[in-house]
């Protein structure tokens, strides 16, 4: 009957569809594997995903004593049904399992392991892009540089995933950098050195990074006069727009203080802000202080959405916020303390936590959030070596593998001739 339908017909079907489905559609035919191919559908398809905020996926990070080991996989259709964990393979474990997120957005997931190797990942398609590796050249009249800060995003304009690295250059006891940037494209799938200057010399990036509406995002704070490992001075949002590739400097809704934490987030497609006790800070009271910015780019729109303080069910160090409930009444957090992670729902009017109960969760990970998504289709497959052996032992003939039971017979009807 679908072969009557016109083409356009078919696509809009197929596109509200889970990613899971469609994989298995290649196979129908031809003609539906040319047109869950082409670019275009992907697109539409993606659109919908995030449209109807469906067929979501929560990647987990799972981590040991600090550090990043594996990888798990949590389907969620609806808010109230979260199936259960699952392992899940990632492109880079060949090289160790020191590998963490960087960044997500739009299903893809920017993975990075300490040798510097970065990988896109598709993990609900299990399709990557490993990047090509990119030399540092430490310039004159400096003598070191520090770890490159990596971000990952998507380009609007160009219709293009890109990562950012930012290279610091520095010589010991002086506070003046040097800073490098450089941009890949997974179009081009090539790194090139970005010509606009580092707007802000003598500070230190001192957040994690986060993508939204086309750029990418970071909080910077001013070195100190006598120790430059320690940017505790004033502190200012610093965006880099990817189309443009020029930065801009946004003020944050509050002034960092000495012994307060500060990350950037993003929930509901807005910037977020979120003020905390500093980790090493002596500082007994838990708090998350949480801010929207309401108009990107507009300093005056932070709004204060809520405030997480103590009573509360656990003890907690940072609540990420992961996504608002469909009537935004609740938002679910990914809850941290020490070397203990738990998924809460959190009623911002209420201030009541609900816990999320799944099968097989790890005891302390990090979350990255996935829509389905179709894209890296034409990326390189991610093999589980597990799945590979269990598959060469099903595809292995009787002959192969000898039954111990048919052997035992054979035996016995020889020996029955025999006598």
């Amino acid at each position: 009957m679908m072969s009557h339908l016109p083409i356009e017909i078919i696509s809009e079907i197929l596109s509200r569809l889970p990613v899971e489905c469609l994989l298995r559609f290649l196979c129908i035919s031809k003609s539906w594997y040319a047109l869950i191919k082409q670019p275009d559908f992907i697109k539409l398809h993606l659109h919908r995903s995030i449209e109807t905020n469906r067929d979501r996926t929560l990647i987990l990070e799972k981590v040991t004593h600090g550090v990043p080991r594996y990888f798990f996989s949590v389907h969620f259709p609806t808010e109230n049904h979260f199936d259960n964990a699952f392992k899940l393979y990632q492109p880079l474990y060949r090289r160790g399992k020191l590998v963490h997120i960087l960044d997500y957005c739009h299903g893809l997931v920017c993975i990075h392991h300490w040798t510097d190797e970065i990988a896109i990942w598709n993990p609900l398609i299990r399709k990557y892009r490993v990047l090509p590796k990119e030399p540092i050249s430490i310039p004159s009249g400096f003598t070191y540089y520090k770890s490159n800060k990596i971000a990952f995003g998507y380009d609007l304009c160009n219709d293009d995933y890109k990562v950012l690295r930012v290279t610091a250059f520095c010589n010991r006891g002086q506070p003046l950098k040097e800073f490098e940037v450089k941009v890949y494209s997974l179009r081009s799938h090539s790194w090139r050195k970005i010509e606009d200057q580092w707007p802000k010399k003598e500070c230190t990036i001192s957040s994690n990074s986060v993508s939204l509406n086309g750029a990418l995002h970071w909080l910077i704070a001013e070195d100190t006069p006598y120790d430059t490992d320690s940017p505790l001075g004033a502190e200012c949002l610093l965006a880099f727009e990817l189309a443009t590739e020029k930065f801009r400097v946004f003020k944050t809704p509050v002034q960092q203080e000495v012994e307060l934490g500060t990350r950037l987030e993003v929930l509901k497609g807005q910037l977020s802000f979120i003020v905390s006790p500093d980790l090493e800070a002596e500082i007994e009271q838990d708090y998350n202080d949480v801010w929207l910015m309401k108009e990107y780019g507009e300093a005056s729109s932070w709004t204060r959405i809520y405030k997480i303080e103590r009573p509360m069910p656990w003890a907690f160090q940072y609540c990420k916020p992961l996504m608002f409930s469909e009537n935004e009444k609740k938002v679910l957090l990914e809850m941290r303390q020490y070397n203990q992670t738990k998924l809460v729902w959190y009623e911002i009017e209420t201030k009541r936590c609900q816990r999320v109960k799944i099968q097989n969760l790890p005891n302390w990970f990090r979350t990255a959030t996935c829509v389905g998504s179709l894209l890296l289709l034409d990326g390189d497959n991610v093999i589980d070596p597990a799945e590979q052996k269990n598959k060469r032992k099903r595809n292995e003939s009787p002959s192969e593998v000898p039954n111990p039971k048919l052997l035992g017979k054979a035996v016995d009807e020889n020996e029955k001739q025999e006598g």
